[in-house]
């Protein structure tokens, strides 16, 4: 397939750009789709001033939630600083306020039964015509984001060297910020991994990912998603209305069962939280917090637990 190129008056610096951001390890694979947009709008637009065309560009599409918006706008952003930094004649840098702030999505929270029916529905997936492995390929890649609570992105893209059945690990290479790390699996988890890599081996012998579709290929995200509703589907589960429920919430649940499970055996959750924040790759302290926020809303053991502390401080009135 050939490669797309920049065809506007600002090809070069744009290839210049992605040439800096690359070279200090960034993959930079979706900056660079939004920067193909950008040069194809300049293109169109260029008899106007750059400020010009980038105030037009940033605004929402009827076709695009305001999360995407924000992503593409971050990378023009980049651009504008670059471009900036060359002493470019009348750059400009879009402002950071200039999107309206998103609110984090409220997780879906499993309950026993759903977890059961989901898996037993994984298991029950027949061979498909598209893929030779499917059917046991998801069926693991889902255990080990319910049991590791992995980014869906982390998962789809461990690699057959990542995983050590003997010691019982696994490595998570260049994830969120470039950052790596080892997570260590319980022995069923560990039996269970190496029961279906002796199998696939067999079906795609020499394959790259430990999770593949071919023998050079994974899963994407969206692949992902889209496998995932309809397992659950499949399971005839309910969903509930105005509200997504995505894979990635295994990896919501897995905090919130850990924190709850703490509680209940009476160890300290506030000892325990660095723990979890490396476990799961968080760059610090406030990612894993958000969790025992919502933690007491939706689990018994800890609703019950700090119930009891509600009388100890009298409520704080406005004077």
């Amino acid at each position: 397939m050939t490669k797309k190129t920049f065809k506007s008056d600002l090809a070069e610096l744009i290839v210049s750009f992605l040439k800096l951001k690359k070279s200090v390890g960034l993959k930079y694979e979706t900056d660079e789709y939004y920067l193909h947009q950008f040069d194809e709008y300049y293109l169109k637009e260029k008899s106007k001033s750059l400020k010009i065309i980038i105030k037009k560009w940033i605004i929402l599409r009827n076709t695009e939630n305001p999360i995407t918006q924000r992503r593409r706008i971050a990378t023009i952003r980049q651009f504008g600083k670059y471009l900036m930094d060359l002493n470019y004649p009348d750059p400009f840098i879009i402002p950071n306020k200039i999107c309206q702030k998103q609110s984090r999505t409220l997780p879906h929270f499993f309950t026993n039964n759903e977890i059961i029916k989901f898996f037993i529905a994984c298991d029950s997936l027949k061979q498909c015509n598209n893929s030779s492995v499917r059917h046991y390929v998801l069926p693991m890649l889902f255990r080990v984001l319910y049991c590791c609570g992995l980014r869906t992105c982390e998962a789809r893209k461990i690699l057959v060297k990542d995983v050590d059945f003997t010691n019982k690990y696994i490595d998570i290479i260049n994830s969120k910020g470039l950052k790596s790390r080892r997570i260590f699996i319980h022995q069923e988890l560990a039996t269970l991994l190496e029961k279906y890599d002796a199998k696939i081996n067999c079906l795609i012998p020499e394959r790259t990912y430990f999770f593949p579709v071919k023998k050079e290929s994974c899963y994407s995200n969206s692949s992902i998603s889209y496998n995932f509703n309809k397992i659950w589907c499949l399971a005839n589960l309910k969903k509930e209305p105005n509200k997504r429920i995505r894979a990635y919430d295994m990896r919501h649940h897995f905090a919130f069962a850990n924190i709850n499970r703490w509680t209940e055996e009476g160890i300290n959750v506030n000892a325990m939280l660095p723990y979890l924040m490396r476990y799961m790759g968080h760059s610090s302290l406030d990612s894993t917090l958000y969790y025992v926020h919502l933690v007491p809303e939706f689990f018994s053991t800890l609703n019950n637990k700090t119930k009891a502390l509600e009388d100890l401080l009298p409520e704080v009135t406005y004077e």
